[in-house]
């Protein structure tokens, strides 16, 4: 297998996780020192990042992850993602580009941009 094709794999199985919900699989695919940018929030910690989906994603009933796109140049992955999560009779949709850094078969950096209005609509402001 390619470095791109593993690289994209890579990917796949973490926002396969992240469907799933398996907490095991999204710490083991982030190396120790995996660092994360997310629009409208900023500079994360891998912690604080994985802290950030247990609380929020992980905990839809349903949980869809649908990746429309995917491409890898060198280190680095980007995946154009659509997902819808249901909380009880309510659904939360939204449309995601992320990039991700790949080194030694492990995410050490990821950016993810979202439209904030949805998840402001939807989960009220953030960061206040």
């Amino acid at each position: 297998m390619s470095d791109a094709a593993t690289n994209k794999s890579i990917v796949r199985r973490f926002l396969g996780a992240v469907r799933d919900g398996d907490l095991d699989t999204i710490e083991a695919l982030q190396a120790p020192d995996c660092t994360w940018w997310v629009v409208g929030g900023g500079d994360m910690t891998r912690a604080e990042y994985t802290d950030a989906v247990k609380g929020m994603l992980l905990t839809a009933s349903t949980r869809k992850v649908e990746i429309i796109g995917i491409i890898c140049e060198g280190d680095t992955v980007a995946a154009e993602v659509r997902s819808e999560l249901h909380f009880g009779d309510s659904i939360y949709a939204n449309e995601y580009h992320d990039l991700f850094v790949i080194r030694d078969g492990l995410i050490v950096h990821g950016r993810e941009y979202f439209d904030t209005n949805k998840v402001a609509a939807f989960f009220g402001p953030q960061g206040e």
